[in-house]
């Protein structure tokens, strides 16, 4: 989050620019808003730029994996993981959590990490989300 920040910052105008205008954001507005702990370790993972890589994170995830045609360089369509969300039937547990990673996802590639496109999000985050079953309240604060 603090990369997305530091790209969007404006020296000139001491604001961030965002997709939808310029705010002057203070890392505990983002902290109140979003809810996040701003001490502690940060959330860090590795970074994989093969397709064969994502592919396997995907199956791995969700069952299914995006054809090349569905993926920008590291970036993941947005409308994949919309599709893959809008077929999931959620009647177990596995399902809601597949259906909360497409929505997360969502999330980042539209609102916390948009690019200019807002057509996709780096698959980067993907890894963070693996022991999803096992994130409580109680481990963010």
């Amino acid at each position: 989050m603090i990369n997305a920040l530091i790209e969007r910052w404006r020296l000139e105008t001491h604001t961030f620019h965002f997709p939808v205008g310029e705010c002057a954001v203070t890392l505990e507005d983002v902290a109140v808003i979003l809810g996040l702990p701003t001490n502690g370790l940060p959330v860090t993972g590795p970074t994989m730029s093969s397709f064969e890589a994502l592919e396997a994170e995907c199956l791995h995830q969700f069952g299914i994996a995006p054809s090349k045609n569905e993926c920008r360089g590291s970036f993941i369509k947005l409308t994949w993981f919309r599709g893959v969300r809008d077929r999931i039937v959620l009647n177990d547990d596995v399902h809601m959590q597949m259906y909360v990673k497409c929505h997360i996802m969502l999330l980042f590639g539209k609102v916390l990490f948009a690019d200019k496109s807002g057509a996709g999000v780096h698959w980067k985050f993907l890894p963070l989300l693996r022991n999803f079953g096992v994130i409580t309240p109680e481990d963010s604060m």
